[in-house]
Order: structure tokens, then sequence, then C-alpha cells
């Protein structure tokens, strides 16, 4: 009874912060960060659910949401991810994890983002207010190496530390007020940290992460941050709490998490997961506070060949003024 009503008080107060941000929905804070291609979501399993994966991050993409999640992780894995974004923009990105036992759980990941060819103009000021100016194809990515630790059955952490560059031009035109070439090309480190905590009811959890923490780059005339947001999601095996239909072939994981980010107002993400013998996998999600955005589906399949692990994944983003974005991703255990 005791950790009945322990759990009741976890639970009570991770519906308190999930609910939190939907007083704070007055303002949105746009246009307030660079590098926004750090905020693409990663990962088929992940982006199914609605983004909702703060505490259910448990596989080598983890990286990319909470670093904690990695060590969950048993052995070596090596995940890829592909997703061909709005306006055919591609992004790419990939992760090598070993777990070393006690020492906790090391891993290595990049990012890329291909803009594909872009055509430039210019303000001029003059009759005809812009001019072209050539094509140029951006160059953006990342590298980054990760640890996670499990220092108990119940209390992971983790963090990346990530080298990231961009690279819009190697020269562009001024303005009509500055006409000078310049080049706009940027280099900075960045850190993540996260943290999953397992409350003992079930398996309830709760988890944290602030992501993209950096010192502001300076662009021409202004500084500008990287898009840095703050997340606190939560989730549960709902069948656990009906034992007469619990069962370890079915499961029926439900998250929430709340986002804080530096250049939107809050909003709230809610994903579910069907799983079946943990190998058949049915998902479906929901954003709120989007201009765009709003429910995901998705499905994966874990196999395994020989002495290794296959998991293939898929998600579906749905938008409303755009055409759908599919992604794919793959993690392969051994």
């Amino acid at each position: 009874m005791k950790t009945l009503h322990q759990a009741t008080k976890l639970i009570l107060l991770a519906a308190l912060f999930l609910a939190l941000p939907v007083f704070g929905q007055g303002i949105d804070k746009i246009a307030q960060t660079g590098m926004k291609w750090l905020s693409i979501p990663v990962g088929a399993r992940a982006s199914a659910l609605g983004s909702a994966y703060t505490a259910m991050a448990s596989d080598a993409g983890a990286v990319f949401w909470n670093p904690a999640g990695l060590a969950q992780t048993e052995g070596r894995h090596v995940f890829l991810s592909q997703t061909q974004w709005l306006a055919d923009i591609n992004v790419n990105a990939g992760v090598a994890a070993y777990h070393f036992g006690g020492l906790g759980t090391f891993g290595v990941h990049f990012q890329t983002v291909d803009w594909g060819t872009l055509h430039g103009t210019r303000f001029t000021g003059g009759a005809e207010l812009f001019e072209e100016t050539g094509t140029f194809s951006p160059d953006s990515w990342l590298l980054g190496v990760s640890y996670a630790r499990r220092i108990s059955d119940k209390f992971s952490f983790g963090a990346n530390l990530r080298y990231i560059h961009e690279n819009l031009s190697t020269s562009l035109e001024g303005s009509f007020a500055s006409p000078q070439k310049f080049t706009a090309e940027m280099n900075l480190m960045a850190i993540d940290f996260g943290t999953i905590f397992y409350t003992g009811f079930k398996d309830f959890r709760i988890a944290m992460t602030i992501q993209n923490v950096s010192p502001e780059k300076e662009y021409r005339f202004e500084s500008f941050p990287l898009p840095l947001s703050f997340r606190f999601g939560a989730a549960m095996d709902a069948l656990r709490l009906f034992p007469s239909f619990a069962d370890k072939d079915h499961v029926l994981t439900v998250s929430a998490d709340a986002l804080h980010p530096r250049d939107f107002s809050e909003r709230l993400h809610f994903g579910l997961e069907y799983g079946f013998k943990k190998v058949i996998f049915l998902r479906g999600g929901y954003k709120t506070n989007y201009d765009e955005e709003d429910f995901t589906l998705g499905g994966g399949a874990h196999v395994n060949v020989g002495n290794m692990a296959v998991g293939l994944d898929y998600s579906y983003l749905a938008f409303k003024n755009f055409d759908a974005v599919h992604m794919f991703s793959f993690d392969f255990g051994f």
C-alpha cells in the first residue's frame, strides 16, 4: 500500500509537470534560434510516437532524444535513419554504440542534411527589389560522442558532446545596406543531457532532457543560440494496471512529453505503442500547438537473424499544407 501511495504521488506530480506548459501558450517566441535543422526528428520509432519519446528511449537512436536511453542497450548496436523532409530536404543519421558492462555505454553518432541546390536572391533597393545571385548548396552536419550509464535498476543518465558545422555557402552576396561579400560558415560545440527514472510502480518511468546547450554564435550583425529545448516525459505499459489483461506477449505503452523550446511556446506530445511478442509493433502519436503537424503513425518489426537482432521501423508524419513525411530507420544488435 505504501508503494502504491508513493507511485500515486509520482503520477500526480508528473501530470502536473505535463499540464503546466498549457498555461504558457500565450506568446510564440519565433525566430530566436539558428541551425533549426537540429530540430528535425531522427528515428522512425520516436517520430511515429508523436515525438513523445523522452521516457521511452531505449535503443541506440536514443542519442537524438534522450542519451540516458543508451544505457538500456546491451552488446553492440548500429542505428541508421533516413528521412526525406519537407521541400526534398534529406536527413541522414547514424549511431554506433557498445555496452562495456559496469563502465556504461559509449557511442558515436552523426547527422547530415542535404538541402539540394537552392536559388539565391539579393535585395537591391531599385525598381526591381530583388535580383538573382545564382545557386548555392548549404552544408550542415554534426559529429558527436555519447556516454550513458545505469546507476541502478531504477536510474540512468546520459550525455552527448557534439561538434556542429554549418556553411550556408562559400561566398554570399551582401545586402543593399552592406553590399560586400561575406562567408557564412559556423562551427561550435554543444551538449545534451538526460535522465530516466523508474518509479517502482509497475514500469512507470519519468525522464528529463536538455538539448542543444551551447554558447551563442555571431552571424554577421547578430548573435543567435541553437534551438535549446527542455523535455519532461512519462511512460508506462497500460496493460500492467489490469492484471487480468497483463501478458508478456502484449504490451501497450502510453507516453507523454512536455516540451519547452527556446523559439516557441510550450508543446505537448502523446504517443501509443502496441507490441506483440516484441516482434511486431504498431504506433501512433499526436502533437499539440503546431501550425502544421498533428498526428503521426507507424510500425516496425524486430527479428533475430542468426546472432544478430534486426529492427526495421517506419513512420508517417502528416502535415496540413505539405506532403506527408516518410521516415525509415534500422537497428542492428550483435
